[in-house]
């Protein structure tokens, strides 16, 4: 799943009011000059005139410059030009955060979606499974200091002794399902049986091993 990236983008021309304020603060344009015209500002900036207007305004009504009809935007304050950018920082920022919290819910939200999705799937697969194989065999390991080593199932004659069905051996790594009577217990099998609580505890005591009960 792909992590959404939040970006926060600003108007064309609060745009132009930042670039204009910077330079006001960077010095480029100094208190008393007159900026040029908008015409010139548009092209500058890559922007129509009406959005370069739309920005000198911005900065007239925050007092940064004055805007004389037929004579342009003039700069009047640099402080307040400063004041502006750090404004616009704080809320640009704090509108960053905003959206990527936005974001990280709308990440969340599709993610336990789809956790519950396979919760779905996995029940219906247990149902599935349940149904075709009802018993859930219990499993243990045998030790070296397991009882019985080297004997088969029908020495230990294991179903009469303890109820329990052993219905598979693993032996290094490989799995022998339905073993046969022969089969003989080693160091480091895998044992797997089914029965009730009665030969669960039948086996332990039988193999002198801990089983981890279901």
């Amino acid at each position: 799943m792909r992590s959404a990236k939040s970006e926060v983008r600003s108007s064309r021309y609060q745009q132009v009011a930042m670039a204009v304020a910077k330079r006001i603060v960077d010095g480029n344009y100094a208190v008393g000059e007159k900026l040029k015209s908008r015409s010139t500002l548009a092209s500058t900036f890559n922007v129509s005139p009406e959005t370069a207007r739309k920005g000198l305004n911005i900065l007239a009504d925050l007092n940064i410059v004055t805007l004389k009809h037929g004579s342009g935007a003039v700069v009047v304050s640099k402080e307040k030009a400063e004041e502006f950018l750090k404004t616009y920082e704080t809320t640009h920022s704090l509108n960053l955060i905003k959206q990527t919290i936005r974001d990280t819910i709308k990440k969340q939200k599709a993610e336990l979606d789809f956790l519950a999705d396979l919760v779905a799937d996995f029940a219906v697969q247990s149902q599935l499974v349940s149904r075709k194989y009802p018993f859930t065999p219990y499993e243990f390991k045998l030790t070296k200091s397991s009882n019985h080593l080297g004997q088969s199932i029908r020495d230990l004659n294991i179903w009469h002794q303890t109820g329990a069905t052993i219905i598979g051996i693993e032996h290094d790594g490989v799995l022998l399902l339905s073993p046969s009577p022969y089969a003989t217990f080693e160091e480091g099998d895998h044992i797997f049986f089914v029965g009730d609580d009665l030969s669960y505890f039948r086996m332990k005591n039988l193999f002198n091993v801990d089983l981890p009960k279901e």
